[in-house]
């Protein structure tokens, strides 16, 4: 069984981000909204002027609590079955490199006819080729909802990731999303949240993500050469326990089950990653 998610990485909206190589579409934003002010050629694509509601319903005191404790929540009805489907009929062209703005994303991992079958597949900031996953990575509800889980004034986009796990493909070792997103928005504290967002039922034979809860709260979370775990190095949860050995702590692993168009919400700096797709 596939499972086809999209991860989006919201920052907050403060200071000028550093100067280190950021799309500058990215760094300006309006007061309520996510992505803006949008290039004229993006905003029919994302941002306040879709007609959909995402993001899912309001936040419950009990959820806020949870992702204070744990370092992540799960919220339900973040897209819609017909837009989840919408966005799994896209998967195929991007990674063929049909782009509907003939511009190229950031990064693309994996080529038909070259790369294994079964490897796992990335293409980051797809937004800027895929009107499809622009509608929801640059969606004004999905960053309000970060803003109002962080007590933001506001968010904007740092990052998005199109992510394809198929059968056989290996895991995500364990890793904290604040060396390579956070690091690049100041200040850095408390100043990223990520959104994975599931596009098939997600469970723990197709290899959903999997976190140390309150692994955001560690002491030494950043322990040196912990930090820098490679996300496909096979280093599975080893990362994960050296962090909690150093902080003291003892640790136990928590798998969500995540249905097509749910969402968990996760701090920059909760210990999270995947075992393979082992359908």
């Amino acid at each position: 069984m596939e499972l086809l998610k999209l991860i989006i990485f919201a920052a907050l909206r403060a200071l000028p981000a550093r100067a280190r190589g950021l799309d500058p579409s990215r760094q300006v934003v309006r007061a309520r909204g996510f992505p803006g002010p949008l290039p004229r050629a993006l905003r029919a694509r994302g941002g306040s002027e879709t007609t959909l509601q995402r993001g899912g319903p309001a936040w419950t005191e009990a959820q806020r609590a949870a992702f204070e404790a744990d370092g992540f929540v799960l919220q339900p009805d973040v897209l819609s079955e017909e837009e989840c489907a919408a966005l799994r009929a896209t998967y195929d062209g991007l990674f063929r490199g049909e782009f509907d703005t003939k511009i190229y994303p950031d990064e693309w991992h994996w080529r038909e006819g070259i790369s294994r079958p079964e490897a796992f597949r990335e293409i980051v900031n797809a937004w800027k080729s895929s009107d499809a996953v622009a509608r929801v990575a640059l969606d004004e509800t999905i960053g309000r909802r970060c803003a109002e889980l962080m007590g933001w004034g506001g968010a904007r986009l740092a990052q998005d990731d199109v992510l394809w796990k198929p059968p056989g493909a290996e895991g995500v070792a364990h890793h904290r999303d604040a060396p390579y997103i956070s690091a690049n928005f100041v200040p850095e504290e408390r100043n990223s949240v990520t959104v994975w967002i599931a596009l098939d039922d997600a469970d723990e034979a197709t290899g959903v993500v999997e976190y140390a809860p309150g692994s955001h709260a560690w002491a030494d979370a950043g322990a040196a050469g912990v930090a820098a775990a490679s996300f496909h190095d096979g280093r599975g949860q080893s990362p994960m326990r050296a962090a909690a050995r150093a902080a003291g702590v003892d640790v136990e692993v928590r798998r969500c089950v995540v249905p097509a168009g749910s969402a968990v919400f996760h701090h920059q700096d909760v210990w999270h990653g995947s075992g393979e797709n082992g359908t």
